[in-house]
């Protein structure tokens, strides 16, 4: 993935905050806006202004990272937009933190984890899906 910008603001967030973009050109194009809280919790409004800015930001993935806790109603809330729309939600918390300070490449894991569970949201079902 390549930078874009820190703490990206004004016009291009509708007068909102992102800490970090990210680009890929791997495959296919993708834009990653990821939101850093140094929180307890993080709260479903914490996640519903991210869900927001990617219509500004044109981005694919919301990446939250907190020290604290993702709250149950966030959590759900992510789950819907994930299962609803093209975009993924991954969701790190204190608990990853640690795991990934402790070893690096846990960070790995925890990615595949969020892919995982957004893939299973996103699952085709019915008839006319059946291979």
């Amino acid at each position: 993935m390549t930078y874009v910008a820190t703490r990206l603001r004004a016009n291009q967030t509708g007068g909102a905050e992102v800490d970090l973009v990210f680009e890929s050109a791997r495959l296919v194009f993708s834009r990653w806006q990821i939101q850093c809280k140094n929180t307890a919790r993080v709260a479903l409004d914490d996640v519903a202004k991210e869900v927001g800015l990617t219509h500004f930001l044109k981005s694919n993935a919301i990446v939250i990272v907190t020290t604290g806790e993702i709250g149950a109603e966030a959590r759900r809330y992510a789950n819907r937009i994930m299962a609803d729309t093209n975009l993924a939600v991954v969701m790190l918390d204190g608990r990853d933190l640690a795991s990934i300070s402790h070893s690096p490449a846990r960070i790995v894991r925890a990615f595949e984890r969020e892919a995982r569970h957004a893939m299973n949201l996103k699952k085709l079902v019915g008839k006319e899906y059946e291979a």
